[in-house]
């Protein structure tokens, strides 16, 4: 297979490393990789608007191409071995272990350099890349139509510090302690001098004792600045941090139930590290930066004026220290963004496999689960190391140049002092000087490198607030209440790149009626629930509430008269009370004894030992499947809903109780749609509807059909 190009009109750049956030946009990911080498530097959410995925599907390379077209780009499929690999133009998009996409961004007859997605940069020996490689890669190469471009919806560092409250006032503040100290620090050399070249060489020893009280002074007052900056610096940290979770997690709250099915635990985990990285840098990592620039040219003023060539060899060997650092910057950059990513990976694992520990144990299979988390935490571990040796490469760089650099002054400086040219005292100023010159210098390289490692946090945080909050794709009406009927008018739904699941569906429900669906698993019911209260969005049609269409409600609003009880609902750590009153600020403890007589858990909950203010967590072994059913259902029911939609509500629950449960709801004041694989137990009287191949068929005499059907 000939795997040659001709030339192209645009020469390929460095390609950036962009990690997938999704489950299955590791072709995306790729996409994105490949334009951004060329110029059309793009992010993962704005590929996402224009591209959706599916959550089954993911994409096809068919797919990647028909996107790098409509992008001016021209695609080339091949097929070969990992042998023919070298003879291509990169980057190419490979197609890797038959079920994911990476980039190659370069290839030798011995190794591949290329970048994962999911575990960033890796290299590969052509024996190792021989069991990954499907033998199918896609070229991509622009066209007179391709444009480049900068990101339009990157997340810049100043946004993250204007959602920090007093920001600036807390800098001004800390840089005034800092230039405060600084004067006291530049003051300090002065003593020694002064002692040695005026007290000692006069032999005047009452100026030695007046040169130590002044300087007690200005050592105390350094002392104290230092404690206030100290404190002044932890309290801006912890702000900072708090202040931007709340704005960050404020927004992730508001987005739709797809952006968290979507992703794994570990991507929301790693964007709280991130969060804590950026709050680091923000509340003191500029005003040191800025100190540090300020105290290395003062102090660099100093040294030349001191003498001359003695500067000039500590200005050109503290360059080398520059440039040894900024090799770092790219590897130490990835090498940050890798240790969060797998710590909270790991973290995710950990979490998973607490909540279901029990199905571990009764399945056995500790010893397979242990190893993944062993796999893991050794992925976790190994990042750190790898942070930790570059860091470790530069400490060692910095101090052979550092060390090198002092060796050389001071041999120039006792030769100095030999011949008369400078004193003893001076040499002593002199070298305490250069000291602070080669700290603060340091400290602007570690500052410079680790506003550089921000990026790929920068990146992830990015990522989640450039997803729109699903209430921007509603109106801001109120949800009518009480509210009569819900009519769907020729509702349609389908996943990106999926067969229809819904298909035409039109109906009226109303208040006061109780319907019960029914239909073989897969067919629809769960998610037309959860399109009745915004959860999902037609794919077209509408559904009006009292004749407002769903469009114009805010969720919020329609969530509290629409209620919504699925099959897998949670309780959350709290006690019995915070958890059936949504964790109300003045919780109604009336209201929840009603709502739990209601669900048939009163007198559960009464006879435990603190009663509605018993601590509750996940996991909880004292409360059985169907009570913590029942209490799902008090809280449903704690805001007097209008209408209720219950999945498999009585499937953990005995018959008795789940009559009296189901008794207790036909007497509320509220429409009532069930949900159940068993409707010879649910429905009574009513609408019995059947949902399958997409359509919603009504049951003309639904109990005759249930005697059938039994």
């Amino acid at each position: 297979m000939n795997f040659s190009w001709p030339g192209s009109l645009t020469s390929p750049h460095q390609v950036p490393l962009i990690l997938q956030h999704e489950y299955t946009e590791c072709g995306l990911a790729c996409l994105a990789m490949v334009m951004g080498a060329y110029g059309h530097r793009t992010t993962l959410s704005e590929l996402r608007r224009e591209y959706p995925i599916s959550l089954e599907g993911g994409t096809s390379i068919a797919d990647l191409a028909e996107f790098a077209i409509t992008k001016g780009m021209t695609p080339r499929l091949l097929q070969g071995e990992i042998e023919d690999v070298p003879q291509l133009t990169f980057p190419v998009i490979a197609f890797w272990r038959n079920s994911h996409f990476v980039v190659i961004t370069e290839a030798t007859s011995s190794t591949l350099c290329v970048h994962d997605p999911i575990l960033g940069e890796q290299q590969y020996t052509l024996e190792e890349a021989r069991a990954l490689f499907s033998q199918y890669v896609l070229e991509l190469r622009p066209t007179t139509s391709f444009k480049k471009r900068q990101p339009s919806d990157a997340l810049k560092m100043g946004t993250l510090i204007s959602w920090v409250n007093e920001h600036g006032k807390n800098q001004i503040i800390l840089l005034m302690l800092m230039f405060f100290g600084l004067l006291l620090l530049l003051a300090v050399p002065s003593y020694v001098q002064l002692v040695i070249d005026q007290a000692i060489q006069k032999s005047d020893f009452d100026l030695a004792i007046l040169l130590t009280c002044i300087f007690s002074m200005v050592f105390l007052f350094q002392a104290m600045t230092q404690l206030l900056r100290t404190l002044l610096e932890v309290v801006a940290r912890n702000l900072s941090y708090d202040q931007l979770s709340q704005t960050a997690w404020r927004h992730n709250l508001s987005l739709g139930l797809s952006y968290f099915q979507r992703r794994p635990l570990g991507t929301v985990l790693a964007i709280d590290k991130s969060l804590e990285a950026c709050s680091e840098f923000i509340s003191n990592g500029y005003a040191k930066l800025i100190y540090s620039i300020v105290m290395a040219l003062i102090s660099l003023i100093c040294m030349f004026l001191y003498n001359v060539e003695m500067a000039a060899w500590t200005l050109l060997l503290m360059s080398i220290f520059f440039l040894i650092r900024y090799a770092l910057i790219r590897p130490f950059r990835r090498a940050v963004d890798k240790e969060i990513a797998e710590s909270a990976q790991y973290e995710s694992l950990l979490a998973e496999t607490h909540e279901g520990i029990a199905c571990i144990k009764s399945s056995a299979i500790e010893a397979g689960r242990g190893a993944v988390l062993d796999k893991a935490m050794r992925r976790s571990v190994e990042a750190r190391i790898r942070k930790d040796q570059l860091t470790a490469k530069f400490n060692a760089g910095s101090m052979m140049v550092v060390n090198a650099e002092q060796l050389l002054v001071v041999c120039l400086g006792a030769w100095m002092v030999i011949q008369g040219e400078i004193s003893i005292g001076m040499l002593y100023a002199y070298l305490s000087y250069k000291q602070y010159f080669a700290d603060s210098t340091v400290d602007v390289a570690e500052g410079l490198l680790h506003k550089a490692a921000l990026e790929a946090p920068l990146s992830r945080i990015s990522d989640m607030m450039a997803t729109e909050s699903e209430a921007k794709s509603f109106g801001n009406k109120r949800c009518p209440h009480p509210l009569q009927q819900i009519e769907l008018n020729n509702l349609f739904f389908a996943y990106p790149n999926r067969a229809l699941i819904l298909d035409d569906i039109s109906t009226v429900w109303h208040r006061k009626q109780e319907v019960v669906l029914v239909g073989p698993s897969g067919s629809g019911k769960t998610t037309l629930l959860r399109m009745l209260n915004a959860m999902l969005s037609p794919t077209s049609g509408d559904i009006f509430y009292d004749g407002i269409n769903q469009k114009e409600i805010t969720p919020e609003s329609l969530r509290k008269h629409v209620r919504v009880i699925h099959a897998d609902e949670h309780v959350f750590s709290g006690t019995i009370l915070e958890n059936i009153s949504g964790f109300s600020y003045q919780p109604d403890l009336s209201r929840v004894k009603e709502v739990c007589r209601i669900a048939e858990i009163a007198e559960v909950v009464e006879l435990l030992s603190h009663g509605y203010e018993t601590e509750i967590m996940p996991g909880d072994s004292y409360l059985s499947a169907g009570e913590k059913q029942r209490l799902v259902l008090a809280r449903a029911l704690y805001h007097q809903p209008d209408f209720l939609l219950c999945d498999e509500l009585t499937a953990n629950m005995d018959q008795k109780t789940a009559h009296k449960i189901l008794h207790n709801l036909r007497e509320l004041d509220l429409g009532l749609i069930f949900i159940t694989h068993t409707p010879e137990q649910v429905y009574q009287q009513g609408a019995l509807y059947i949902l399958q191949q997409g359509k919603l068929i009504e049951i003309d005499e639904p109990k005759r059909y249930l005697q059938q059907q039994s």
